[in-house]
C-alpha cells in the first residue's frame, strides 16, 4: 500500500506541475533585441561613429601590425631591413630572400588585418550620414575611414598585386574577383 501511494503522490506533484508551466508559459512576452545590432542600425550616435572607426584601427592593430614587423614583410629583401640568420624570424627571412610564399606564416596577417579594416571602413563610410552629429564630427570621422581604407589597399596592393577593390558594404562571404593593380592605387587616390 505505500507503493501505491508514493506513485500516486509522484503523479500528483508531476500533473501540479505541469499544469503550472502550461499556465505560467502563457505570457506576452515584448522583447528588446539589442543584440541584434547591423551596421543598418547600429549607427545612431556620435559615440557609435567614434566606436566604429576605433574598431577600423583595431582591425589593422590586432596582429602587433605597428608593433611589431608583420606590415614590413613587403619590404624585405631591400637594404632596408634583413633578418639575423641565428635568431628565430624564419618566416621574415624568407621575405628577405624574396620567397614569402603562401604557406608563410606572416602571410595570414598581412591579407586578414588589412580586409578585416576595409570592411569595417566601408560600413563607416555607408553609415556616417545617418549619424546624429555635427557635420564637422561625422566628416572627421568619414575622413579618418577613408584615410584607413586606402592604407588598407595600399598595404595588400603592395604585398598582393591585384586584389579586390571593395567600396561598399558586402557579405563577409562574398569573393569577387581581383582588379589590376592600377584599378588599386585609383581608388587608395580617391580616398586620399
Amino acid at each position: 500500500m505505500l507503493k501505491h501511494n508514493t506513485m500516486d503522490i509522484k503523479y500528483s506533484i508531476l500533473t501540479a506541475v505541469a499544469v503550472f508551466g502550461l499556465f505560467s508559459g502563457c505570457q506576452n512576452l515584448e522583447e528588446d533585441p539589442k543584440a541584434n545590432l547591423t551596421p543598418g542600425t547600429y549607427f545612431k550616435t556620435q559615440s557609435d561613429l567614434d566606436g566604429a572607426v576605433s574598431a577600423i584601427y583595431i582591425q589593422f592593430a590586432r596582429d602587433g601590425a605597428w608593433g611589431f614587423t608583420n606590415r614590413s614583410t613587403s619590404y624585405f629583401g631591400s637594404d632596408d631591413f634583413t633578418t639575423d640568420p641565428g635568431l628565430n624570424k624564419e618566416d621574415f627571412r624568407l621575405f628577405d630572400r624574396l620567397s614569402g610564399g603562401s604557406a608563410n606564416g606572416s602571410m595570414v596577417a598581412q591579407w586578414q588585418g588589412p580586409w578585416q579594416g576595409i570592411y569595417q571602413a566601408n560600413n563607416v563610410i555607408a553609415n556616417y550620414g545617418k549619424v546624429t552629429s555635427t557635420d564637422e564630427l561625422k566628416n572627421q570621422s568619414a575622413g579618418q575611414a577613408y584615410f584607413l581604407r586606402a592604407l588598407g589597399y595600399y598595404y595588400l596592393v603592395r604585398t598582393f598585386g591585384p586584389v579586390p577593390v571593395i567600396l561598399t558594404p558586402i557579405d563577409v562571404d562574398d569573393r569577387p574577383d581581383r582588379d589590376p593593380v592600377e584599378k588599386v592605387y585609383a581608388a587608395i587616390i580617391d580616398d586620399l
